[in-house]
């Protein structure tokens, strides 16, 4: 199993454990729980956020406020090449701390965006779950850091329903010992994406930066029971540049990708909740490349 390296990060003590900006469920889990996990390898550091684009969507925060405090440090923007950074659930600096800040390595499961060394990806659907398959033999997780690892798996396995959650995923899942009552879950803490102003809002709703290379774009997603107002959303896309906007449908468990790159628009539908890190990103990066050689 592949492990970040702790003695060359010893050597950037203190260090602060960041995930990405518009921050979910698991990157404020595995912030936080990484940070634990190097100080008792006595590696000084602190979970962090920046103090713009950190805020919680409603969905995200009504999970993170039934596992955890989140407490971060909090750096000011002016502050940000002041520190060493390790990026976790995410290895692009765009989407946190920028192209200037002192990176020294990365902890993700999503595609590789090369502008960062020392990148361990892990082979988990939630890279909380995969903190705890690398270390459950070293560091004694607590009660309190595994129900939180199981939100955080819950959140990023969309309750089981992802193209990313695999068997491989439940069996260290199950062994946090909390259970598989993944749809009951999914009704107690689904809220639906606010679409309202013209889904003005929506468009920030988990919303990433990407870089590839040439190839750069933002992405964001809709999260609904049903596709009322589809259509409406797939006009907006249209109007937006270098985007790919994805609607989730849970009622029916389909999903709507909708690209439009340097006044190119194309569509993709699935007839499952198709991730967008491990599958839509992959359908459509073969597109991009052949768009920019």
């Amino acid at each position: 199993m592949n492990k970040p390296d702790l003695k060359i990060l010893k050597k950037y003590e203190p260090i602060c454990v960041i995930g990405h900006s518009h921050i979910d469920v698991d990157s404020a889990v595995s912030s936080k729980i990484f940070s634990s996990i190097l100080n008792f390898f006595g590696i000084k550091s602190y979970y962090a956020i920046l103090d713009k684009n950190y805020d919680f969507d409603e969905f995200n925060k009504k999970m993170i406020n039934d596992c955890m405090d989140f407490n971060p440090i909090i750096i000011n923007q002016k502050d940000i090449n002041n520190h060493n950074y390790f990026l976790i659930d995410h290895n692009d600096r765009t989407q946190s701390v920028g192209v200037y800040a002192n990176v020294i390595g990365a902890l993700d499961h999503h595609s590789k965006a090369n502008n960062v060394e020392n990148i361990v990806i892990g082979d988990t659907c939630s890279i909380s779950l995969y903190l705890y398959k690398i270390y459950r033999d070293e560091y004694k997780f607590t009660d309190e850091e595994k129900y939180q690892i199981f939100m955080a798996f819950l959140s990023d396995s969309s309750f089981g329903m992802s193209s990313r959650f695999h068997k491989s995923d439940k069996v260290l899942a199950d062994k946090l010992g909390y259970g598989d009552n993944y749809d009951g879950l999914f009704k107690k803490y689904f809220i639906a994406t606010d679409t309202s102003n013209n889904f003005k809002n929506a468009l920030h709703n988990g919303n990433k930066k990407y870089l590839f290379g040439n190839i750069s774009f933002e992405s964001s997603y809709v999260e609904m029971l049903g596709t009322s107002k589809l259509n409406d959303y797939k006009e907006l896309i249209k109007t937006q540049k270098n985007f790919l906007g994805i609607w989730f449908d849970y009622k029916n468990k389909n999903t709507y990708a909708f690209l439009n790159y340097e006044g190119h628009f194309i569509e993709k539908e699935y007839d499952y909740i198709a991730s967008r890190s491990t599958t839509i990103l992959k359908d459509i990066m073969p597109y991009l490349n052949k768009k920019t050689n």
